[in-house]
């Protein structure tokens, strides 16, 4: 079975691999967080990383986003620490 830290980091690679898109991985990450799973809140640095893929297409402009790969592969390190 694969572990809550497994899904989120699979996420975050894929992410910052752009094997998925922003709105994929904000889209996967938001449902998470609806449902309050307390296997994702009751681990400090999991929720954090999934609330920031929650973030993950948020926009600064049309066609500008406010995160981009370098975001994106920091957060997978800060996560592996």
């Amino acid at each position: 079975m694969r572990s809550v830290f497994d899904e989120v980091r699979s996420m975050l690679v894929g992410l910052a691999k752009s094997e998925i898109s922003r709105e994929q991985a904000a889209d996967w990450s938001i449902a998470r967080i609806r449902e309050g799973a307390p296997e994702y809140a009751d681990v400090p640095h999991v929720w954090t990383a999934l609330d920031r893929l929650g973030g993950a297409d948020l926009k600064t402009g049309v066609d500008t986003y406010l995160h981009g790969r370098l975001d994106f592969e920091a957060w997978l390190r800060e996560m592996d620490s």
